[in-house]
C-alpha cells in the first residue's frame, strides 16, 4: 500500500492516489509497457483489510458498459513467508462484444505478469 513508491517499482500501475477506504475513490494511473499511452481510472474501494486485502471497482467508458473488479490480497504462507494475489473480474454489457476482438484478458494477463515479476524482484531485496 506504499502507493508513492510504485513509480520506482511498478512497470503497470505507475501512480495510484486518494484516500483509501472504503465508498471512496481512487485515481489508478496504468500503462502497460507495450503501449504508448496509459490510462487513468477512477475506481471505488470496495474492501481493505489492512495488511490483506485492497479491492476497488472501476469502469471503463460508463459504469455497467465494462467494469472491472481489481483486487491485491496478501495471504500468510509461512514464517517471513507470503503469497501475492493479484485477479481481475470484468463484466458488463460490453463483454459478449469485445471479448472476441479485443484481448483484454490477455493483456491484463500480460501486465500482472509485469508488475506481479517486479514486486517479487522488489520483496526479495527488501
Amino acid at each position: 500500500m506504499d502507493f508513492a513508491a510504485y513509480p520506482r517499482w511498478n512497470p503497470y500501475i505507475q501512480e495510484i492516489s486518494g484516500e483509501v477506504k472504503v465508498g471512496h475513490k481512487l485515481k489508478v494511473y496504468m500503462k502497460p509497457e507495450w503501449e504508448k499511452k496509459g490510462t487513468t481510472l477512477h475506481p471505488r474501494v470496495l474492501r481493505l483489510v489492512p495488511r490483506k486485502e485492497l479491492t476497488w471497482k472501476g469502469s471503463f467508458f460508463l459504469p455497467g458498459v465494462l467494469d472491472g473488479e481489481h483486487s491485491l490480497i496478501l495471504e500468510e504462507t509461512g514464517t517471513r513467508k507470503v503469497r501475492f494475489i493479484q485477479k481481475e473480474t470484468f463484466n458488463g454489457i460490453a463483454i459478449p462484444f469485445i471479448t472476441a476482438s479485443w484481448s483484454i484478458e490477455k493483456g491484463t494477463k500480460q501486465s500482472f505478469g509485469d508488475m506481479n515479476r517486479a514486486l517479487k524482484k522488489k520483496a526479495e531485496n527488501f
